[in-house]
């Protein structure tokens, strides 16, 4: 499934891309950026965080040109990332093309702004006529359950990585189709040493790419210098004690 929606055989209007400090997902957005180069006539890269040159640098020169940027941190709009997505949705209309949207991250406005508010400009960006995706990047560990449950409840498609090494990368994913048809599945993704995704394939659900201590039960008694249980000549002795205050039958 991962495979399928990355290279535009899943069809889905609004990804969302979740992660945490230890499994990040902004090497999985660069594929994607990738692969909309291929099929879209522009992309719209709304960075909220990385500068653009991370991912504009990392794509070949004939994709770049495809790249519309959108820098919070040099935008003439100032800090007001409402209107960073107000743009974007103004710009989806006037672009004239197949175009794409890709937002790196949605932490910042949820974190400024509100859960609600985020949903409804995704909303709006993903209704556009001539949008044909949205990606979106949301790090879940800086939010309440709540709040997550709240985006991801109006993606199409949300793909968690659950845990990550040097170069695999697990993933559990929920895709909506039109049909209302609801697919669940655990992958996994290798990439290569510039972060190129070479290999795609399920994963079992005790399948854990992070380095885990295995935690084996111990019997607390085990060390005791002296044995809880008595042999049978001990139990044949115990029996024999006459316990104060108790009469002879």
């Amino acid at each position: 499934m991962l495979e399928d929606l990355l290279k535009g055989a899943e069809k889905s209007r609004l990804i969302l891309v979740t992660d945490e400090t230890e499994c990040p997902g902004r090497h999985l957005l660069l594929n994607w950026i990738h692969n909309l180069g291929n099929r879209c006539d522009k992309i719209i890269l709304i960075c909220f965080e990385r500068h653009t040159d991370f991912f504009t640098n990392w794509l070949p020169v004939n994709l770049q040109n495809k790249i519309i940027a959108i820098d919070y941190r040099s935008s003439n709009l100032g800090r007001d990332t409402d209107a960073i997505l107000d743009k974007a949705i103004s710009m989806t209309s006037q672009v004239g093309e197949t175009v794409a949207v890709v937002i790196d991250s949605l932490s910042l406005h949820i974190t400024l702004k509100s859960a609600a508010g985020t949903c409804h400009l995704l909303h709006k960006l993903a209704s556009g006529s001539s949008v044909a995706q949205v990606v979106a990047l949301l790090h879940r560990d800086v939010h309440d359950r709540s709040t997550c449950s709240l985006i991801e409840h109006i993606a199409s498609s949300v793909i968690d990585i659950v845990s990550s090494t040097r170069f695999k990368y697990t993933c559990c994913i929920r895709h909506c189709r039109s049909t209302g048809k609801v697919y669940k599945s655990r992958e996994y993704f290798v990439t290569d040493d510039n972060f190129h995704i070479e290999n795609f394939g399920s994963a079992s659900p005790g399948d854990s790419s992070t380095s885990q201590k295995q935690v084996s039960k111990v019997d607390p008694t085990a060390e005791l210098p002296f044995s809880l249980s008595l042999t049978d000549s001990e139990k044949d002795e115990r029996s024999k004690v006459k316990l104060p205050y108790l009469k002879d039958q």
